[in-house]
Order: structure tokens, then C-alpha cells, then sequence
């Protein structure tokens, strides 16, 4: 099988516990490369306000790197403040170009440093650690990625260890931006929570053996639906509180991404027709009118369904809705687990969720990354972080 291959010839599993399970998981092939994108300095840029200019950066070097592949379907994960992927060596020179033209438009369009880079898998593996990778379904449309191994954290310390890092970031200057962010939409306003809190969590298990450590997932797992009820009752996502926006600010990041470069008058322009697609849009879904294969009418429903709220990538991570109470009770049981030192977790909570989409068609293949409004996944790794510091020092 040629390498390029490898990730769309994976079994698809659709129980999430399944992710928890090694035999759901195969390697990324020796010739891969896995490229990263993270803010620097996010902190500030969240303090300042700019959390929403800080996840439409990831999700856009996604669409960048999605827009280059073409047709080869590859692995990837949206961050909160960056993402991961895994591309074959052919790929490879159009993704640096692509996360180099990302680097560009969150220079030029909001004033952010967005630090790129490319590892190589065999150096994750020389270093002691593996990328295995699955598939799980989580819609009709929509297969996530789902790593293990430790390989994606690895690769995360390399591009960030000053020993390491100019073997494998990419300095603006070095590489040709080249690429398109087609396809890459922010059209909606922050979603209510229903239930009154929107939680993004984090939860990494620290038992050493494997398997003993799946079992504690299966367990975390276990205890999210006991405490927040089914996935469609915790979603963080529901029809009737979506509602799309017209403002200029609401609309400035896909302005500032797929308009970059193109001077005040150009933004404007690319800000008129926005709108008109918008209303466009709005008006398609008020009446319920099918054109050609999409169905307006149930749009807002198959967007729930294509969005990434849940994923593991070496760490369990989930966006919840739900009440203050459920959240105190699994905070105690967290909590109690962390004391235990059975595991380390982050919570962030905040009364809404931020949704930023990709869409290739309208019919069906589109994706909603999903975190908390107001810092979501980025502050809760900050308290992950934080509990993770005081276990070493204890």
C-alpha cells in the first residue's frame, strides 16, 4: 500500500470508548511528518481579548494544509490555540508553504505570532516515543483523527526546546507562503449554553503501564456520561441557539484570514460579500429550500453533528454543556482522582461556546471545531499545566 494511503485505510471505529484500546490504533508510517502550529505568547493575546483570533488561526492552518492535500486524506486535530497533523513525504513542501502563508495572515491580519513547524516521525521515534493513529466516526460526514503514544507531545517539546527548535520551526522568511484558506468560515455567534455552562476539559492518566492507564480513561469516560448524560444531552452545541452574525467584528476573522493582504477597500469588499452569504444563507435555512444536495433545512442539525467536541490525542479533552452542579460533582471526583496522583486534569468554564467551521461543500462535508468561549481549551491546559507542576514538585 503506498504510504500516502495509510491514513484512509485505516478501520474506522465508532464507540469512542474504542479509542482508549491499542489494537484500535496503527503507526504512522516511518516517512511521515507531523507539522504543529501554536500562538505564541497566547496568554497575552487571551488576556487582551483576542481568544477568538487565537482558535480561527488553528483551525485556518488546517484549511490550509487541507487545501493542499487535495484528495489525500490525512490525520489531523484541532488545538484551542494551534493544531497537529500528519502529512507523507510528498505533501510535505506544500504544508510548510501553507502553515507559512497561516504565519503570514496572523501577522498581517492580527498581529500574532503563529510559530510553525515539521518533525519528521522518525526523530519522535529516535527520541523514545510512537504516533499511533485511528479513526473514529463521529458523523456521517465527519471522521476525526485520534492519536496515542505520546508521539504528538513529543513533538510538541521538540519545536518548543530551545536546544531543539531550529532543527524544526519554520522563521518567517525561510519558506514561500503559498496556499488557500478556502473553505474556512466564521459566520456564527457564540452558542448559549442550554444547560448554563459551557466546560472545556482536559485529563491525561498517569499510571505508567498502558493498559492500566486505558482502564482509567475508560473510566473518566465513564464518569463524564454518568455525571452530563448522553452526547446529545451534554453537547455544547444546539439547533436552536445557533444564530449567525452580521457585524464586522463577529465576521473579522474570516475577513482577516481569507482577506489578508488585500488592503482596507479589499477587507471591505471581501466584508460586503461575507454578509450577503450570510443573509444568503439564513434566509436558505428560515425556508427550509433544498438546492441541489444540500438540504437547508436541516443544515443546523448536520452541523451538530459535525462538530469536533470531543477527541483524544494523547490526552482526553471534551467542550461539555451542562449545569454548575454537574460540573462540581465531577470536579470532586477529579479532583479526588488528582490527589491520588491517578491522573492530572484542566477545567475552563464560561457560559458559551465559540465555533469556528470549515466547509468544502454545504451539503455535507463540512467540520465545527468547537471550544469555550473566553479561553476554552487554552486556559484549561494553563490549570492542566499548573496541577501537572505541583505533582513534580510533591
Amino acid at each position: 500500500m503506498p504510504s500516502d494511503r495509510f491514513y484512509a485505510a485505516l478501520p474506522v471505529i465508532t464507540d469512542f470508548s474504542a479509542v482508549t484500546r491499542a489494537e484500535s490504533y496503527a503507526p504512522l508510517p516511518g516517512d511521515w511528518h507531523v507539522a504543529l502550529c501554536d500562538v505564541r505568547d497566547s496568554t497575552a493575546a487571551v488576556q487582551a481579548g483576542q481568544y477568538k483570533n487565537v482558535n480561527s488561526l488553528g483551525a485556518a492552518a488546517i484549511t490550509a494544509v487541507l487545501n493542499a492535500a487535495g484528495d489525500t486524506d490525512i490525520p489531523f486535530s484541532f488545538e484551542g490555540d494551534g493544531c497537529v497533523l500528519c502529512v507523507p513525504p510528498r505533501l510535505l513542501e506544500d504544508t510548510r508553504a501553507a502553515l507559512a502563508k497561516t504565519q503570514q495572515v496572523a501577522r498581517e491580519s492580527f498581529g500574532l505570532d503563529l510559530r510553525i513547524a515539521t518533525v519528521p516521525a522518525t526523530r519522535i521515534r529516535e527520541a523514545g516515543h510512537a504516533i499511533r493513529v485511528a479513526r473514529y466516526r463521529v458523523s456521517e460526514h465527519y471522521v476525526q483523527a485520534v492519536f496515542a503514544g505520546g508521539g504528538m507531545a513529543c513533538a510538541d517539546s521538540l519545536i518548543k526546546d530551545p536546544a531543539t527548535a531550529p532543527q524544526y520551526v519554520i522563521e518567517p522568511g525561510t519558506v514561500e507562503p503559498r496556499g488557500s484558506h478556502e473553505g474556512f468560515e466564521c459566520r456564527w455567534q457564540d452558542i448559549p449554553s442550554r444547560h448554563g455552562e459551557t466546560v472545556s476539559l482536559m485529563v491525561r492518566a498517569l499510571d505508567p503501564d498502558a493498559g492500566r492507564a486505558a482502564a482509567r480513561y475508560r473510566e473518566v469516560i465513564a464518569r463524564v456520561r454518568e455525571i452530563y448524560g448522553s452526547d446529545d444531552a451534554c453537547h455544547p452545541i444546539s439547533v436552536p441557539e445557533l444564530a449567525m452574525t452580521l457585524g464586522g467584528r463577529g465576521l473579522g476573522n474570516e475577513v482577516g484570514i481569507r482577506a489578508a493582504g488585500r488592503g482596507a477597500l479589499g477587507k471591505w469588499l471581501a466584508l460586503m460579500r461575507t454578509r450577503w452569504f450570510v443573509l444568503l444563507g439564513a434566509v436558505l435555512m428560515k425556508l427550509g429550500i433544498r438546492a441541489g444536495e444540500t438540504d437547508w433545512g436541516r443544515y443546523k442539525e448536520t452541523l451538530v453533528r459535525n462538530s469536533d467536541v470531543r477527541k483524544f490525542v494523547d490526552i482526553y479533552r471534551q467542550i461539555l454543556a451542562g449545569t454548575a452542579a454537574q460540573r462540581e460533582a465531577l470536579g470532586a471526583w477529579l479532583e479526588e482522582r488528582y490527589a491520588r496522583g491517578e491522573l492530572v486534569y484542566g477545567l475552563h468554564v464560561t457560559d458559551r461556546a465559540h465555533m469556528t467551521c470549515l466547509v468544502f461543500n454545504y451539503a455535507g462535508r463540512h467540520l465545527h471545531f468547537v471550544d469555550g468561549a473566553d479561553g476554552g481549551l487554552f486556559l484549561a491546559a494553563k490549570a492542566f499545566k499548573a496541577r501537572a507542576a505541583r505533582l513534580v514538585k510533591n
